[in-house]
């Protein structure tokens, strides 16, 4: 019933707080940290920002380059968190990010 009650009042937490939908792919990817490049794979991409896995040793706000060697695109991305299993990170440009998560995906389909 306060579930109830609070969603009425909006006070419940969304379903999805996420701005842009994740995608499920996996594919490898070239990130450069402070001028040292790690190999790495996508795990999910959005038109925000991406999960990078492994983890990278970089601190959060950290301003990171990708690399996507299947299509040479390179892009800048800021971390915003990382775990024992992976980093996330978040695009500079959303608009950059919407043309490389659309790019990503259909790439990995080809393959």
């Amino acid at each position: 019933m306060i579930k109830f009650l609070k969603n009425i009042l909006g006070l419940g937490h969304p379903e999805n707080r996420r701005k842009y939908d994740r995608y499920p792919i996996v594919t490898p990817i070239e990130v450069t940290v402070d001028g040292e490049n790690f190999q790495c794979e996508v795990e999910n991409v959005s038109a925000g920002g991406l999960r990078l896995t492994p983890a990278l040793d970089a601190e959060v706000g950290a301003t990171v380059t990708i690399l996507y060697p299947k299509s040479g695109l390179s892009l800048e991305a800021t971390v915003v968190g990382s775990d024992g299993s992976g980093t996330r990170a978040r695009f500079l440009s959303d608009d950059a990010g919407t043309v490389v998560s659309i790019w990503v995906r259909m790439l990995n389909e080809e393959a």
